[in-house]
């Protein structure tokens, strides 16, 4: 699958250790700041939908649901604890 870029949200719009909600052809998407590099995610939790955008990371790149405790990488979408298995990709 090819990757498809967008333009989101202007570069200074999230922090570096921050993460925002943004839209993206009327999807909610997490735009997240690590580092000065800029990732994509998933802005809703695939077990319950609860919102995992508008936090800050954690650990540098770690963003966690607080409807159930699970624990993602926003660089990658991997699951990083196992309360449940799904990727944020």
């Amino acid at each position: 699958m090819e990757k498809e870029y967008f333009d989101a949200a202007p570069t200074d719009w999230v922090a570096p250790g921050d993460t925002e909600l943004i839209e993206v052809d009327g999807w909610p998407v997490g735009l997240a700041n690590v580092d000065g590099t800029f990732y994509a995610f998933s802005a809703l939790c695939p077990h319950q939908g609860t919102k995992l955008a508008g936090r800050p990371l954690e650990e540098g790149c770690i963003i966690t649901c607080t409807g159930h405790g699970s624990r993602y990488d926003v660089t990658n979408g991997k699951v990083v604890d196992d309360v449940i298995q799904i990727a944020v990709d």
